[in-house]
């Protein structure tokens, strides 16, 4: 299904994808590059089934990376970069996508695009306008929202992950939020940093991935199911481990910075992420 809505952007659901595209030139939304954008992305998931046991880490790569469908090229390419041997591709699937979309809008003539995959955001201004994008930051709460200003033009991917969004975390922030270069990117690494958000504690409640989805990429690993009615010290504790696998990252320039949230407990990484 793809609509257009009444602000005149356009909505895609199709498969597991749930997209807002976000087109505009001169300062006006554009609907009807938006359907090409989408029907792009429909085309381009259909490709990339067929390589669903690479996405999932299950197929050993056999041909030379350049040949894989672009989607598929950018999730490998982004867990690699992260370096963390138990994500899979599909750690970047959402923003694999959103990439896909920007890239299109921006090739037939877009001026500033901005694509939510579900949270999952891939966005550029060509005139570097400042963009403004609100995260949830509890599950419980809907209108519990983080607003970060971005304006660096080296920037064009914010990705969220964590406990109670649409995969699974081994951690227990309610949003660990990754801003990198592009989405895939920050896709894998709000994933990584969202696992890192961790500590033991009675109170956690965690099973295998299988026994949630027979399907799930990651079988055999532990992740959070429930997180409630811990003590300060451990979501500091978590925090304070987010926080430092953030930094490493921020050193190694695969990330511009972070935020990560425990309910109402919040930090970033640097500290002076524009945060409104």
């Amino acid at each position: 299904m793809i609509k257009r809505l009444e602000d005149d952007r356009v909505f895609l659901e199709y498969g597991p994808i749930r997209m807002t595209i976000d087109i505009l030139i001169k300062k006006h939304r554009q609907p009807e590059i938006a359907f090409i954008v989408g029907s792009y992305v429909v085309e381009e998931f259909n490709e990339t089934c067929k390589y669903m046991p690479i996405i999932k880490g299950r197929a050993q790569i056999n041909m030379p990376v350049q040949n894989y469908p672009i989607p598929v090229q950018k999730m490998l390419a982004a867990v690699n970069r992260v370096g963390d041997k138990s994500l899979t591709p599909l750690a970047a699937v959402a923003g694999a996508f959103s990439d896909v979309a920007l890239e299109k809008a921006l090739d037939i003539g877009a001026e500033r695009v901005i694509i939510n995959n579900g949270g999952d955001i891939a966005f550029k201004d060509l005139k570097r306008r400042p963009i403004k994008v609100g995260i949830p930051i509890s599950k419980d709460n809907s209108s519990s929202v983080l607003t970060l200003l971005l304006s660096d033009e080296k920037i064009g991917g914010i990705c969220t992950s964590g406990l109670g969004g649409r995969s699974f975390t081994k951690g227990i922030a309610t949003a660990a939020v990754a801003i990198a270069e592009n989405a895939a990117l920050a896709d894998a690494c709000a994933t990584y940093l969202g696992n890192k958000t961790n500590v033991e504690d009675p109170k956690i409640v965690r099973c295998f991935a299988e026994e949630i989805d027979s399907e799930t990429d990651i079988p055999g690993q532990l992740i959070t199911l429930k997180a409630e009615y811990l003590s300060k010290k451990a979501v500091y504790s978590a925090l304070l481990n987010g926080v430092e696998a953030a930094e490493d990252m921020c050193k190694r320039n695969i990330i511009s910075g972070a935020v990560l949230c425990i309910e109402e407990e919040i930090v970033s990484v640097p500290s002076d992420i524009n945060i409104l």
